[in-house]
């Protein structure tokens, strides 16, 4: 299961905040693995006030990292995040290419991404690269690691807008619904992706399974959350078996 960390996070902060549900799942008999994302975020922007430019703060995270970014002027500014326009998304092919690495090496019989917040969203992109491969492998075409990716499990994450084509893989954006087996994770209370954006994105799949969580924005590590989760990847061992 391919873990795959929020904005401004990284590995290490995702496993810090998953590790109950790390331990279930190995438990069960899967390995995770944390990718980190390429991209690292400035501490400090400077944006113009009045006519002066102002040097602000971004945070206090110093390794935060971002699968792809929304501006090339300025890599911290996430406020077109929510926007529902296309928009390219700067630096995707480099976290593409770094998934696509990964699953070159990966040899399981089962390969899950798992994705929280920007994570999500990424794992939106990834699934219409896994949806496109798996069409081109039933057609006998050519073989391709993104065919690997069985199943997708998307927490508080919104639908991709990038509106160009995937990296090297010659693949454009899907029109259609998603034929990759997803359950999707949100909450209701929260502020930072509201569950309508989680709606959205489970619609752009075909037969989304559905997890509502009363949460904000977070991962939740509750027994209940851990069992569908885990029966979710027992479902998507099992077609694939």
């Amino acid at each position: 299961v391919i873990f795959l960390h929020g904005w401004a996070q990284n590995a290490y902060v995702m496993k810090s905040r998953t590790a109950k549900l790390e331990k279930k799942i190995n438990q069960a008999g899967y390995d995770v693995v944390y990718l980190e994302a390429p991209h690292l975020l400035p501490m400090t922007s400077t944006v113009e006030i009045d006519g002066k430019e102002i040097q602000i703060t971004n945070g206090q995270r110093e390794n935060a990292k971002a699968w792809f970014v929304y501006s090339s002027v300025d890599r911290a500014d996430a406020s077109m995040a929510l926007e529902e326009t296309p928009m390219e998304y700067v630096g995707l092919d480099a976290s593409i290419d770094q998934v696509k690495e990964y699953l070159m090496q990966c040899d399981g019989n089962l390969c899950a991404i798992l994705g929280f917040s920007q994570g999500a969203t990424f794992g939106h992109i990834l699934s219409e690269l896994a949806s496109t491969a798996k069409q081109k492998r039933h057609a006998n075409l050519e073989a391709n690691p993104f065919a690997k990716i069985q199943c997708a499990i998307l927490l508080s994450g919104f639908p991709s807008m990038h509106n160009g084509p995937l990296s090297n893989t010659n693949t454009e954006r899907a029109n259609n619904k998603l034929d990759l087996k997803s359950l999707h994770i949100y909450g209701g209370k929260d502020t930072s992706v509201p569950k309508s954006y989680g709606k959205k994105l489970a619609n752009c799949f075909d037969n989304p399974e559905i997890y509502l969580h009363g949460k904000g924005h977070v991962i939740p590590h509750n027994n209940a959350l851990c069992e569908r989760v885990l029966g979710f990847l027992d479902s998507a061992l099992n077609e694939e078996s």
